[in-house]
């Protein structure tokens, strides 16, 4: 089953790299890399250990009921009524505080047992349908659509994929810098792989952050039960405590400073200090 709605993510070094002396222009040239990348609009504060603290406790004595699988039309009725909710919100938000070009995406359902969804290419949205059978309540596939919705409105695809080519570049210049006139193509095309790794994972927590952020302002203008969609975090949390892992979290953060974040960012977006006209 396929639905599509359209609307208006080793140990790198060798230990010949690891003890290669880099000259210092070059060495300065990868810290100039890493540390210039694109950066999030929206950045996050330190959380106070209480908050970190209070969510673990949150996560370790919330017991779920077992699910059972959903009926195709149960899941086909929940992806509908999820998209239907968020898709205005969504666009409002874009068109106020997005510079993307169009506050429009394709939404497609998948037939998949895996617990996942993704935001890919201009503007589409994939959810799997072990996602929707891993939830309780429609909310909690809400949040998840909404961050993945907070990646496209932030333009982190295009953000990731120049980071990959600047890593890559930068990799290839220190590698024949390392290695000279005697290094092979091998050589510099390893480095300039580890670039490119390091290009990718340089800014992935805090552009989830940053989607996360986005999302809960959809769902609050949306008119959603944030103490629902919360839950989706504490489930995460929970199946990665026992790893039970699947892709969706080797790219999704399933912290207790993500749940504390939930919360904190919650109330910043409703007391009007982040995203006032949003409310």
């Amino acid at each position: 089953m396929t639905q599509t709605k359209e609307t208006g993510s080793k140990n790198f070094f060798s230990s010949e790299i690891k003890n290669a002396r880099l000259p210092n222009s070059w060495h300065l040239a990868l810290i100039l890399f890493l540390t210039s990348c694109a950066t999030v609009t929206y950045d996050q504060a330190e959380l106070p250990f209480e908050d970190i603290a209070l969510a673990q406790s949150q996560i370790a004595n919330t017991e779920f009921a077992e699910l059972k699988e959903k009926e195709p039309e149960v899941i086909n009725k929940i992806f509908n009524q999820v998209i239907d909710a968020l898709n205005i919100p969504a666009h409002d938000f874009c068109e106020i505080y997005s510079e993307q070009d169009l506050c429009e995406w394709n939404y497609k359902l998948e037939e998949n047992k895996i617990f996942n969804a993704y935001a890919s290419g201009k503007n589409d949205i994939t959810i799997l349908t072990g996602l929707i059978n891993g939830i309780e309540e429609s909310e909690e596939l809400a949040f998840v659509v909404a961050h993945e919705l907070g990646h496209h409105i932030a333009n982190h695809i295009s953000e990731s994929s120049r980071n990959i080519l600047l890593g890559q570049l930068a990799g290839a210049v220190i590698g024949a810098a390392v290695y000279g006139s005697e290094g092979s193509s091998d050589d510099i095309n390893q480095i300039a792989d580890l670039g490119g790794s390091i290009g990718r994972l340089r800014f992935s927590r805090a552009q989830e952050n940053e989607a996360d952020l986005i999302g809960i302002a959809i769902l609050i203008k949306a008119g959603l039960d944030l103490s629902k969609a919360e839950r989706v975090i504490v489930r995460m949390a929970q199946e990665d405590s026992r790893k039970k892992r699947s892709s969706f979290f080797d790219t999704h953060p399933s912290s207790p400073e993500r749940l504390a974040y939930f919360k904190l960012n919650k109330d910043r977006i409703l007391n009007g200090e982040l995203f006032p006209f949003m409310n």
